[in-house]
Order: C-alpha cells, then sequence, then structure tokens
C-alpha cells in the first residue's frame, strides 16, 4: 500500500517562512504561487525529511529567522517524522511508540524512493516499472501480465491442436494423419 503524507509543517526552511499542507486522502495536492513564494522550497523540505542529510538544502535556515528549522511530517502508516532544532536532529517514530533516526525512515522510504539520475538513464518499460511499483500497482499489474500470457498460451496451443485435428482430416472426412 503506498505511503501518503497526511499533513506536513514546515518553519523557516529556505524561503519558507511556516507553511502547513494537509493533501487530501484521495486526490492530487497542488503546491502553486509566484516566483520565489516557497514551492521548491516545500518540496526541499519534503526531501529532507523523508530521505535524510543527504537531500539537507545547503542553506536550510531561511535567511533571517530567529529560529532554526522546523520540519514536522505524519505519515499514512503511522510514523511521525521530526527535524528542529540548530542541528535539524532527526526524530522518527512509528505506531507502536518506538523511536529511531534515519534507520527507521528507511525501512519503507528506500521502496518509494526514486533516484532520478539512474532513473533518467532508464529504458521506458524499466521508467514504467519503476513508477508502478512506487503507486503500489506494480505487483498486481505483474500477476495480471502472467495471467493474460498464461491465457494467451492455452489459447495459442488449443488452437495448434485443432489446427492438427483439421489437417489431419482430409477430403471426405478420411482421416490423412496416423496416431
Amino acid at each position: 500500500m503506498p505511503v501518503k503524507i497526511i499533513e506536513l509543517e514546515a518553519e523557516n526552511i529556505k524561503r519558507v517562512k511556516a507553511v502547513q499542507i494537509v493533501p487530501a486522502l484521495n486526490g492530487l495536492t497542488i503546491i502553486g504561487g509566484d516566483n520565489n513564494q516557497g514551492k521548491t522550497s516545500v518540496l526541499d523540505a519534503i526531501a529532507w525529511a523523508l530521505g535524510g542529510d543527504k537531500y539537507r538544502p545547503e542553506a536550510a535556515q531561511r535567511e533571517g529567522a530567529n529560529t532554526p528549522p522546523r520540519l514536522h511530517v505524519n505519515l499514512s502508516n503511522g510514523l511521525v517524522v521530526e527535524r528542529r532544532g540548530k542541528n535539524s536532529a532527526l526524530t522518527v517514530s512509528d505506531p507502536s511508540g518506538r523511536k529511531g533516526g534515519q534507520q527507521l525512515l528507511n525501512e519503507f522510504v528506500e521502496q518509494l524512493a526514486l533516484d532520478l539520475p539512474r532513473f533518467m538513464n532508464m529504458n521506458d518499460r524499466e521508467k514504467a516499472d519503476t513508477l508502478l511499483k512506487i503507486i503500489g500497482v506494480g505487483d498486481r499489474l505483474a500477476a495480471f501480465d502472467r495471467e493474460i500470457r498464461a491465457l494467451y498460451d492455452r489459447r495459442t496451443t488449443i488452437g495448434q491442436i485443432a489446427e492438427q485435428k483439421n489437417i489431419c482430416r482430409g477430403a471426405g472426412g478420411i482421416p490423412r494423419c496416423s496416431g
């Protein structure tokens, strides 16, 4: 089942002074605005929250901010991801109350992560498979593909048997094939 962000709060990150986003459970959430209003900063905050320090923006703290950056992300699988304080320490807690850091987060993020440079070098089929896996339908489609292939193979075999029977029937119903 795909994991979704059910709430995002970000403060003092890049151009964002403060934002709270609560996406609809179904549908598409659009982040819009004029140039230099913080759209990319919101996306960078999400990448930093879920991807870890390797995605930390170069200048993470908003220029002129009196307080350090703060991120709070609630995910549909119950995980809560927080970054706060001068060093933006990471805290991740799961529904059972277990606390951890990046390793706990990686347990599910790695299966959803998209390595963009690698993705761009994939062929069209690999790209489609990757995207289908991320949105959570890849396994079902693969099962449907296998089922369709099995039905096609069965139908082909039946057609070959029928064709062989027609060849063996000769004129007037006199068998021409033996065996």
